[in-house]
């Protein structure tokens, strides 16, 4: 390794953020990680550099000082250094009767908690942020379809979440994802749903019929007669971008099917500790 191999350099991509489905031009942000993650080796090799000794020496005294910061945690002691603050941790239940007992580490989950150091949050402050567009798939991309109503369920601790209803003939359905906007001339444009028991039955939902119809989100009625179970999406534009069409349809088929009712294993709405609100959800 050379001595500057660090070159201080990060690069950031930015993706297209799926989970604000009504906003059109919001991305999200990942670090590019280097392709070969360094191990003790490699870090002892730059340390030796540095210090001009020899690697062996430098890698067994950083193999012992990692042993000794583990056993420290082990042992109670919170152990702070420039890499990093590790506390020792423990969750779990046990009752009465089991406090005079050896602990049952099936019940009892011991564990470390790390946060950086101050030596990494300098090295990220001082570091040279380079940010690029990570391009999204050509064509469409669809991340789900569900029922544009939803039932609010509360859980343990009280934590109330939004679970989407199942979806029925005759009510409002959602698609997100991206580039979906149905777009085009082209007569196959729109969005296709196909039974999977029975792919002769198929129902065909044109872009006049979509409303929201943008590039994240897909919001229309789900034809009358279609029937409970299992159906395979289809979404086919000629969407490019901004105003752009391009010149043959694109085409995303979801890689798993839909369930019109109930799916497989799925509790019935409302049931348990769930409430019986049924509101229209923005998604």
């Amino acid at each position: 390794m050379a001595q500057n191999q660090f070159s201080m350099d990060l690069n950031l991509k930015a993706y297209p953020n799926q989970l604000t489905p009504d906003v059109d031009d919001d991305y999200t942000v990942r670090v590019d990680t280097q392709s070969t993650p360094l191990d003790l080796d490699d870090i002892a090799r730059a340390t030796a550099q540095r210090l001009g000794e020899e690697i062996t020496k430098v890698r067994s005294a950083l193999q012992v000082g990692m042993e000794v910061m583990a056993q420290a945690v082990a042992s109670g002691f919170c152990v702070s250094t420039p890499l990093c603050y590790a506390q020792p941790m423990a969750t779990g239940v046990v009752m009465e009767h089991e406090l005079s007992q050896p602990v049952d580490r099936d019940k009892v989950r011991v564990y470390a908690s790390f946060r950086q150091g101050s030596a990494v949050t300098e090295a990220l402050a001082q570091a040279k942020l380079q940010l690029f567009l990570q391009p999204a798939a050509t064509g469409p991309y669809i991340a789900g379809m569900t029922s544009a109503f939803f039932n609010e369920q509360t859980g343990a601790g009280g934590a109330v979440t939004r679970v989407p209803l199942p979806m029925e003939a005759g009510d409002m359905a959602v698609i997100t994802g991206n580039g979906l906007k149905v777009v085009g001339t082209d007569p196959s444009v729109g969005v296709t749903l196909t039974s999977v028991d029975d792919p002769q039955k198929t129902f065909f939902i044109p872009a006049a019929k979509i409303s929201p119809n943008t590039p994240k989100k897909l919001q229309f009625s789900l034809p009358a007669g279609i029937t409970e179970g299992a159906w395979t999406v289809k979404v086919t534009t000629q969407y490019a971008g901004g105003n752009y069409q391009t010149k043959s349809p694109r085409i995303f088929t979801l890689n798993r099917p839909v369930y019109v009712g109930l799916a497989p294993e799925e509790p019935e709405p409302g049931g348990g500790t769930g409430g019986d609100g049924q509101d229209e959800s923005p998604l």
